[in-house]
């Protein structure tokens, strides 16, 4: 998956939610919903967000509205990020077409239209002006008698013309050095938007190694009916045969090492294993591979199988969260707001997390072992020495 463009997350309202991300998109179904988990917010209406940088297709930036949301935008750079490059040409000719022509309509869902329009639309390549417009009109057949005129005749005629009046009929523009029209209105498509959890825990795209195009997407946990019917359909007969890629993870800081272990029953038992934790349950799972920079599957698994050894308290995501909670208890109630609003929390949460070696800061909140010993069991650090605390 290619990045299109990098946005700026935050809440809409500063005083409930102080955290903030930068994403990059398209994401993927559970990194949509990791995001909204680590901003501490309910749903995507409680979220601002801001592009900050285009990685490709910048000219589209003038053309999405402020209010957007985020899954609508994510699907379009995912549209767009699906594109070849005659879609591409075809798209920017339609949308410039749609700014000049029908500017006043052009909203998100026309822009997602003209994205989607791949069948709507015809391209002439190596026409890239009025004139030369006009002579490929009068060269094909377009322009009634022109190709019957004698030469001299012929060489007078008013190319620039012709191809503009041709142009500002059919609502044409000009694209990459090609000329772009629509073929007939663009039809109007009902997408379904939103941020929810995806039916399945570990997405797989399952390719045969001897042709990539031979590919299947393949959700996990499955059975094994399904899964060798995704293997038949890859054209692989057995599968040492194939590559399996995960594109998609509930634990998405997991997603490369599921790729990397390139096992479909490794992977199967790790997303049945996810299936019967609860959804704090996995919260924690994350908190505690974020603090401890895990990015290898057994000893994420390890952890997993450890998770009563910790604590994650999801109201403490800062060092401010932290001053705030502590003085809490050390304050009297009836001076506490007064006070508060006197005291640097940042430097005093920090203060305390410097003093507190056995618990961690996260995304997802404060991490803790139960048992007051350092994040990592011993077991665990023997499995992958390599891991540090964060």
């Amino acid at each position: 998956m290619g990045k299109i463009m990098r946005v700026y997350l935050c809440g809409q309202d500063w005083t409930e939610s102080h955290e903030e991300m930068y994403m990059d998109l398209p994401a993927t179904p559970w990194e949509l919903v990791d995001a909204l988990e680590k901003l501490n917010l309910v749903s995507e209406g409680d979220l601002y967000l801001q592009a900050e940088e285009y990685y490709d297709f910048d000219y589209i930036q003038g053309f999405i509205p402020e209010s957007t949301s985020l899954s609508r935008l994510n699907e379009l750079c995912a549209v767009l990020d699906g594109m070849d490059e005659q879609d591409r040409i075809g798209f920017r000719g339609l949308l410039q077409s749609s700014a000049f022509f029908d500017r006043f309509n052009l909203g998100f869902d026309r822009l997602m239209d003209l994205a989607t329009a791949k069948d709507c639309y015809h391209i002439a390549a190596d026409v890239g002006s009025d004139e030369q417009l006009g002579h490929f009109l009068c060269q094909n057949g377009f322009v009634e008698g022109a190709d019957e005129l004698p030469e001299k005749v012929y060489e007078l005629l008013n190319f620039q013309k012709i191809g503009k009046d041709f142009r500002m009929a059919e609502h044409g523009s000009y694209a990459d050095g090609c000329y772009v029209a629509p073929d007939g209105d663009i039809p109007h498509r009902e997408i379904p938007y939103g941020i929810s959890p995806p039916e399945y825990l570990v997405m797989l795209d399952v390719v045969n190694k001897g042709d990539a195009s031979k590919r299947w997407p393949l959700g996990l946990p499955s059975v094994p009916a399904e899964m060798d019917s995704v293997l038949k359909r890859a054209s692989a007969e057995n599968w040492s045969e194939v590559d399996c890629l995960c594109v998609d993870c509930q634990v998405p800081q997991l997603t490369e090492a599921i790729t990397k272990i390139n096992n479909v029953a490794i992977a199967n038992r790790f997303a049945e294993m996810l299936d019967r934790l609860p959804v704090k349950e996995v919260s924690k799972l994350k908190a505690v591979l974020k603090v401890t920079s895990c990015e290898d599957l057994t000893t994420a698994s390890l952890i997993a199988q450890d998770l009563d050894s910790y604590r994650l308290t999801e109201n403490i995501r800062n060092p401010e969260d932290m001053g705030r909670y502590r003085l809490t208890y050390l304050l009297p109630d009836e001076d506490r707001d007064s006070i508060l609003k006197h005291i640097n929390l940042y430097a005093y949460g920090k203060e305390i997390m410097e003093q507190t070696p056995e618990a961690a800061m996260s995304p997802y909140g404060l991490v803790e072992r139960t048992d007051g010993q350092p994040i990592l069991s011993q077991t665990q650090q023997q499995a992958c020495p390599q891991m540090t605390m964060q």
